[in-house]
């Protein structure tokens, strides 16, 4: 009788979790009504250069960097072939914020602006009103 009571309130609390998982997923996919084409795109690319990398294991520290290299390669070239580019705006944006890094860090602009790039482009929706790394070709 106890072992039969424990896989009911188990089976009762594994309901109860996909319940509300189901009721948490729908809220953030449906709180302006559709996903737009950027975010649709942008996680189809995301998933894609996971992927591309998924086999990968870096042995030594440099191999980290080429890893990472291939992974936002691909996620570039995924995008451009789903009608995407590079924001300017961005571009504009972020260089302040990479002078910055780079003389807080110890970096090269360049590498910074890169490093800002990495983190930027996997960001698919508007959050705090800066221009967003992608946008349509125009």
């Amino acid at each position: 009788m106890k072992k039969s009571a424990w896989v009911f309130f188990v089976l009762i609390g594994l309901i109860l979790f996909y319940v509300i998982q189901l009721k948490y997923i729908s809220s953030v996919t449906s709180q302006d009504g559709q996903r737009s084409l950027l975010q649709e795109k942008g996680d189809l690319c995301a998933g894609i250069a996971e992927n591309a990398v998924a086999n990968l294991q870096a042995i030594v520290e440099f191999q980290k960097l080429e890893i990472l290299g291939r992974k936002v390669n691909v996620m570039r070239r995924c995008m451009a072939d789903n009608g995407f580019e590079e924001n300017p705006l961005w571009l504009a944006a972020a260089k302040p914020i990479a002078k910055k890094n780079a003389t807080n860090l110890n970096l090269s602009e360049d590498e910074a602006l890169e490093n800002l790039k990495r983190e930027s482009m996997y960001i698919f929706s508007v959050a705090n009103k800066k221009p967003l790394y992608w946008q349509l070709k125009k």
